[in-house]
């Protein structure tokens, strides 16, 4: 961008948001110009902090009229890359907005701001509100729920009720030329109880990344919490068995959790390990964690016998270590903060390839001498499943960097030939997508996009980008 134009923009970016909170300085920009991932880094030109509905259309339209790129952010966090500004321009950082602006306990559902993250949830909802509940993530508290539901990730209740996109109730749009929009029940009602009965537009913004809009507020559904939950931690050493016992239990509503990782995982965690996949004689193949959820003793003790009884048939002619363990998170995010490098090929697909799917990545892995880190959990009990290897690595290190690129390249291809699907995808895996997806599909993509952001400001270069 040119400088006098630059200090045009700069100058009517402050009137509209005020000087505070509006950068061009270098070490600002740093901090938006990369995330943890193995994405090359790229440079915005402004940082922006809206505080209001009324300042992001301001800023919207004065992107439009400019035709400057805008990228919406929150926490970044998102290990995707997906809010590195491709292109440049402004980086919306929208963490200012962060207010609950309702609790409705009958309907069981709150609208937040985008600012708003878990840690603000969890604690307001355990003082105000204990009956209620959330489907958190393994993913810091710093997070914004709102993010989480519009890129379709999932939390500690996707086994039975699937991603926390399948939970949202409405939403609150600024469209790329200012517009405001509502979506769901609050478009022709008070109560954000919902999407149906409606024509379904919410598909216009979920899962695009910020490509078409940006979403102000969102209406997310809460959950009773049970008054009773159990955890047990099963290490498995038969591949097959396990993944067995995992398609068999997803579906019949008795585990409230049930996700598997690769025991190296455990090991990544406890002892801070970088390097290749060694298996010491008589360690277990995988750590199944899993949880019951009840409302008496009795639906708890009939859960529990329930998962013991298919446990036994299950692992019949196999080892198996059943252990009591406290339902937790698991601290990976140590590892992360320690290297400063975390990336995944996360996907969803069909459980059902999930035993050859999994043999080959592990070569993968090995191949590049990384360690065998995953994390594989069924969804909406079973239908499909998120199948994500995960690699936390020394982003200091530019051959352990590259070492890693080079994995997700490959992995990509490994995961689009097993049918499954990346989620929060960067931009070089939807170039793939786009390259090998339903010709017409891609167009409606970008039919869609180009009604919505015709001089294409809005994370420009993933979903819905024009041919270059």
């Amino acid at each position: 961008m040119e400088l006098k134009v630059k200090e045009k923009v700069l100058a009517e970016l402050e009137k509209i948001v005020g000087a505070d909170f509006v950068s061009k300085a270098l070490p600002d920009l740093y901090s938006y110009s990369q995330d943890m991932t193995e994405n090359e880094p790229s440079w915005p030109d402004f940082v922006v902090m809206p505080g209001s509905v009324e300042e992001v259309q301001g800023v919207l339209r004065l992107a439009n009229r400019e035709k400057i790129p805008v990228v919406p952010i929150v926490g970044g966090a998102n290990i995707g890359g997906l809010t590195i500004p491709l292109k440049g321009g402004i980086c919306l950082d929208l963490k200012r907005m962060d207010r609950l602006i309702e609790l409705n306990d009958k309907e069981m559902y709150a609208i937040l701001e985008p600012g708003f993250t878990f840690g603000h949830l969890r604690r307001y909802l355990d003082k105000n509100y204990p009956h209620l509940t959330y489907s958190y993530p393994l993913s810091p508290p710093y997070t914004s729920v709102m993010c989480n539901a519009m890129l379709m990730g999932m939390g500690d209740m996707a086994v039975s009720l699937g991603m926390n996109a399948d939970m949202i109730n409405g939403l609150e749009v600024v469209l790329p030329t200012g517009e405001v929009v509502k979506i769901g029940s609050c478009s022709v009602s008070r109560s954000w109880f919902g999407r149906a009965p409606l024509p379904d537009i919410a598909g216009m913004f979920i899962g695009w990344q910020g490509a078409t809009g940006v979403v102000t507020k969102i209406a997310v559904q809460l959950w009773q919490k049970p008054k009773y939950v159990e955890g047990a931690t099963i290490m498995t050493y038969d591949m097959g068995a396990t993944f067995r016992f995992m398609r068999r239990m997803a579906p019949m509503r008795i585990l409230d959790e049930l996700f598997i990782v690769p025991y190296e995982t455990m090991k990544v965690i406890t002892t801070k390990t970088t390097g290749p996949f060694e298996r010491a004689p008589g360690e277990p193949e995988f750590a199944v964690l899993t949880a019951i959820a009840a409302n008496s003793e009795d639906e708890l003790k009939a859960k529990a016998q329930l998962r013991d009884a298919i446990i036994k048939e299950e692992f019949k002619d196999t080892k198996v270590d059943v252990m009591p363990s406290e339902p937790t998170d698991l601290p990976i995010r140590g590892q992360i903060d320690a290297l400063g490098g975390c990336t995944w090929m996360g996907t969803y697909g069909p459980t059902s390839r999930w035993e050859e799917a999994t043999e080959k990545v592990f070569q993968l892995l090995d191949k590049y001498k990384l360690p065998r880190v995953g994390f594989f959990r069924p969804l909406r009990q079973g239908h499909f499943g998120m199948w994500r290897p995960i690699i936390a690595f020394n982003k200091s290190d530019a051959e352990e960097v590259d070492r890693v690129r080079k994995f997700m390249r490959e992995a990509l291809t490994l995961a689009l030939d097993m049918d499954h699907v990346p989620y929060k995808a960067p931009y070089w895996e939807v170039q793939e997508m786009m390259k090998r997806g339903d010709p017409n599909w891609v167009e409606l993509l970008r039919r869609v996009k180009k009604m919505l952001d015709p001089n294409n400001i809005m994370n420009p270069g993933r979903y819905g980008a024009p041919e270059e």
